[in-house]
């Protein structure tokens, strides 16, 4: 991963915000270490973390998501990124756990991440995560993230137990609350789908469930209401959107829906997608589906490179759609302005 300027890339006159970025504080990490059931960390032979999060279920490149932070903002500085939006990802796949439980381990991260955002007041803003298998608790967690910690959005895991899925008649007081408080919805894939929906390897999963399990959440936002219910509910779809600008037409002709309006309404009024995503093809129907105003950038580093992301839009959308990506901005989430650029 290079730290060297990419000078091929477009200069737009605002930030280049990245909408989807990973880091995992240490300390959480460590944390992690002391636990005997999942998710549990140890350290490995050469010293690095090993993050488990369900049987024969690892997180890929710890050692690039526990950094320390200023590796990313350097990479963010050569690849012209101003602003890096931090989210848990799957450092909040703590849904099997008691609820207490859960919620004490996402408090240390959203105590780390609000601790990010006051040592880089210009470019760094963090998300939280609820333990919302227990909705009573994750607005007492939500309030707490958003209101005296200052985490400027929310990031679900959309990976739950089937008994207990995140779109519920009790949870549409947690979606309320966050249109309530004016931040912004983002959902992100979980890595235990491969204990949920018959994924075997991380192949499978990371290729195939990821974009499922998002574009399920969407449609049950959707059919059961929550969206009519919620109408100020702002919601990221990470990765383009997942598969739902490929089978929304053939979803509309089902029945079966609580929603007033046709699925691409709400394309057009609640959600928002970002670029995290590595198909050309796959970022051009995003643009037609959901319109050019409601893409926004995303790299989902340190998954992907941020210059490679960014010369991927810009060769397919051309420099003027691309510019426009880059301006677009998420109702709610509260972005510094940047007294200079990284």
């Amino acid at each position: 991963m290079t730290t060297e300027p990419n000078n091929s890339l477009l200069r737009p006159d605002s930030p280049v915000v990245d909408y989807q970025v990973h880091w995992y504080p240490p300390s959480a990490v460590e944390q992690l270490t002391e636990r005997s059931t999942y998710p549990k960390a140890e350290r490995g032979a050469d010293g690095e973390y090993v993050l488990w999060l369900d049987e024969g279920v690892g997180q890929p490149l710890m050692d690039r998501l526990t950094v320390d932070l200023d590796g990313h903002l350097a990479h963010a500085a050569a690849a012209g990124v101003d602003v890096l939006v931090l989210g848990p990802a799957t450092l909040a796949e703590v849904f099997h756990l008691p609820a207490a439980e859960a919620a004490e381990l996402l408090d240390h991260v959203h105590v780390e991440y609000a601790a990010a955002q006051r040592a880089h007041p210009d470019h760094v803003v963090a998300l939280a995560a609820l333990p919302m298998q227990d909705p009573s608790l994750a607005l007492k967690v939500l309030d707490h993230a958003v209101g005296e910690l200052d985490l400027r959005g929310v990031s679900l895991v959309t990976t739950i137990d089937e008994k207990r899925p995140l779109v519920t008649e009790d949870s549409l007081r947690v979606f309320a609350r966050i249109a309530e408080l004016g931040v912004p919805l983002v959902m992100h894939p979980g890595f235990r789908s491969a204990t949920r929906f018959g994924t075997r390897t991380i192949r499978e999963d990371a290729g195939l469930s990821w974009v499922y399990q998002t574009s399920l959440t969407a449609v049950r936002l959707i059919d059961e209401g929550v969206l009519d219910a919620v109408p100020d509910l702002v919601v990221v779809h990470p990765h383009l959107g997942g598969v739902l600008p490929y089978v929304a037409e053939r979803i509309g002709l089902l029945g079966g829906s609580k929603a007033r309006y046709p699925i691409e309404h709400y394309f057009k009024t609640n959600f928002y997608v970002d670029t995290a995503a590595g198909n050309p093809g796959a970022l051009r129907l995003a643009v037609e589906a959901y319109g050019i105003d409601r893409v926004v950038f995303a790299t989902d580093y340190p998954f992907y490179d941020m210059s490679s992301v960014r010369q991927q839009v810009e060769d397919t959308v051309g420099p003027q759609a691309a510019k426009q990506i880059y301006a677009n901005r998420v109702p709610g989430l509260r972005l510094p302005t940047p007294a200079a650029r990284l």
